[in-house]
């Protein structure tokens, strides 16, 4: 299908286990958005790539390896040979961002595609890097869904790729928001901050509200995304589907709100409302705890302390060099995270 040389991007953001996945699957079930699973490689692979503008067919060929190892590819559902052959095609003058548009297109939707007028990316890891992809694709916007941080470490305390520990969870809660708002304050027109609460609780009216921010048609028939649960049933492994929540293979409910008030103790909550601090009411949140107390802050401080250590060597690995840098990053943050867990996960 013939498609315009540049289509415009949008990117979700926002913590992991916030509505970033229900959000992608009602794009994913609109016909004119392509929007794959997750996968940072545009940013991962800019540093070896981006400044190419006259692609041979080495540089093509490295570029198709080096996506093949890109951390969560694999769950894609993709021709690799189709995108080879594609990717080979675009020999000559072209753009990084040309590339990668190549890379959005051929992934498989489980739902049928007419015309692509947009293609978002949900990326959690991406709302520290907004400057630059608004330097790749300087039209592109961003979608910043929220959720009670109190849901949100509810929602974490029960996966094993976050460690479970309340300061940890609640610091990173308020990092990402801390840089989304930031960010929105120097390009306000690009920025939309939607609520998980919101979304659940009244779908249409925050669905059209986005539609509109994207300048895309509103179409009601998204909210059929659920019933594809046979057809990915037979495209993916189940722990595929296992990992990208297979519980939103169910309508649109509120079931999950609120959930943090049986399950956090007092101290947890405590815990969780001084970590937060002011950004919780200018999230649209109210703490049960608003004063200051020391013995908390004590308790905070190890989970606290590990989240400050990842954004600093984050910083500090952004600087290596791309082959190393992908060492790194793809060991280390696991390496670190079992032995915090296993320190820690007992303690609040």
């Amino acid at each position: 299908m013939e498609q315009p040389q540049q289509i415009p991007l949008f990117f979700i953001i926002g913590r992991p286990r916030t509505g970033t996945t229900l959000l992608q699957s009602l794009f994913d079930a609109h016909p004119n958005i392509m929007i794959p699973w997750e996968c940072q490689f545009v940013l991962n692979l800019f540093p070896a790539y981006g400044k190419i503008t006259r692609w041979t067919e080495k540089d093509l060929d490295r570029f198709y390896s080096d996506l093949l190892k890109q951390w969560q590819f694999s769950s894609w559902n993709i021709n690799q040979v189709r995108l080879k052959a594609n990717l080979m095609n675009c020999q000559g003058s072209h753009s990084y961002r040309d590339i990668c548009q190549v890379v959005y297109l051929n992934y498989i939707s489980l739902f049928p595609k007419e015309r692509i007028s947009i293609i978002g990316d949900k990326n959690h890891g991406y709302t520290i890097y907004t400057e630059r992809l608004l330097r790749i694709y300087p039209e592109a916007k961003f979608i910043y869904i929220l959720r009670d941080y109190r849901d949100n470490f509810h929602s974490v305390n029960r996966v094993d790729f976050e460690v479970p520990v309340v300061s940890l969870v609640i610091y990173k809660w308020k990092y990402f928001y801390q840089k989304a708002l930031t960010a929105a304050k120097k390009h306000p027109d690009s920025f939309y901050f939607l609520r998980y609460e919101d979304l659940v609780s009244e779908p249409e009216k925050y669905f059209r509200k986005i539609a509109d921010f994207l300048d895309i048609p509103y179409l009601p028939e998204v909210f059929n995304f659920y019933k594809v649960k046979s057809r990915a049933e037979e495209t993916y492994p189940a722990e595929v589907l296992e990992k990208h929540h297979k519980s939103l293979f169910n309508p649109i409910n509120t079931s999950r709100l609120g959930l943090w008030k049986k399950s956090m103790s007092e101290t947890q909550v405590r815990i969780a409302d001084q970590v937060a601090g002011r950004y919780a009411e200018m999230a649209g949140y109210e703490r049960k705890y608003q004063g200051f107390s020391l013995w908390i802050a004590i308790l905070a401080l190890p989970g606290v302390f590990y989240a400050k250590i990842i954004y600093l060597m984050t910083s500090l690995f952004d600087r290596f060099p791309y082959r190393l840098r992908e060492k790194i990053l793809s060991k280390g943050p696991l390496l670190l995270a079992r032995l915090f867990s296993g320190l820690f996960r007992r303690k609040s």
